[in-house]
């Protein structure tokens, strides 16, 4: 596969984003921070879409972070702002997705990877994983928005020390201080990502959508309870407000009274 491209994969109602650029262990080009927001349009146009799994080809990297070999020529200059404006719309891409986005971490996790993993819902990680922010071993700063995620995830203090170092740390450190969400052994990595995926595909699909609206916005509007989130995020408290006359809240409530499992649609 030509490595401008990210890989896509669609089975049934999961799609996987594939990092697809292994020489480079998966290092992000240009190009494909472009190609980010497309690839993600094409995962959504399946209507029955309810997980997105981002991996990297391979065993041996996540993403290794920005590809720099191409700094001198795209990230100093007239084309710098271009480069930000696509890594920000691939974020951006990957945020947007409404169901929830995976990130199943193998190997090398960098910079830019970190950057991107940030921005899925969960992080899934192989014990052979490790990671890295390492703009200070450059000269440049972490872009702002990278820089906001890894706070919220990490807190201020574990940001600061994985800026300021730049220091490489291993998976169950990683886990340790919230950059991952889960640690699990190599070998069993694929099948563990398969295993929540399959449980979370089951789940009700509306419950998960609501529950990233309005779990955006507290992360936007904070936990402060003087005002309402009904006003400070309407469109949120409605998407949860609407699962209550939804066919599959009946259908959850039937399938309890009649002991079975539920048959989500959707609607």
């Amino acid at each position: 596969m030509d490595p401008v491209l990210l890989g896509d994969e669609r089975t049934g109602s999961v799609a996987t984003i594939t990092i697809d650029n292994p020489d480079r262990r998966n290092a992000m080009t240009a190009a494909m921070y472009r190609a980010m927001p497309d690839a993600c349009a094409v995962a959504l146009a399946e209507p029955d879409l309810r997980v997105v799994v981002l991996r990297g080809a391979g065993d041996l990297a996540f993403s290794a972070g920005s590809d720099i070999t191409e700094f001198e020529d795209r990230r100093m200059g007239g084309e710098a702002e271009g480069y930000d404006r696509a890594e920000h719309a691939a974020w951006e891409a990957i945020e947007s997705i409404p169901v929830p986005v995976i990130a199943a971490i193998r190997g090398s996790c960098r910079g830019g990877g970190v950057a991107i993993a940030l921005h899925a819902d969960l992080r899934i990680a192989a014990d052979d994983a490790t990671f890295s922010v390492p703009p200070a071993n450059l000269g440049l700063s972490y872009p702002p928005e990278a820089t906001r995620r890894l706070v919220a995830t990490v807190g201020p203090s574990q940001a600061k020390r994985l800026l300021f170092t730049a220091e490489a740390i291993d998976a169950p450190r990683a886990e340790r201080i919230g950059l991952v969400d889960e640690v699990v052994p190599a070998a069993d990595h694929t099948d563990h990502v398969a295993a929540m995926v399959d449980t979370i595909a089951h789940r009700a699909p509306l419950t998960h959508r609501a529950s990233k609206r309005v779990i955006d916005a507290v992360i936007v509007h904070g936990t402060a309870a003087d005002i309402p989130l009904s006003e400070l995020a309407p469109e949120a408290a409605e998407a949860a407000a609407a699962c209550a006359s939804s066919d599959d809240f009946r259908e959850g409530v039937r399938s309890f009274a009649e002991k079975r499992p539920p048959r989500f649609r959707g609607a």
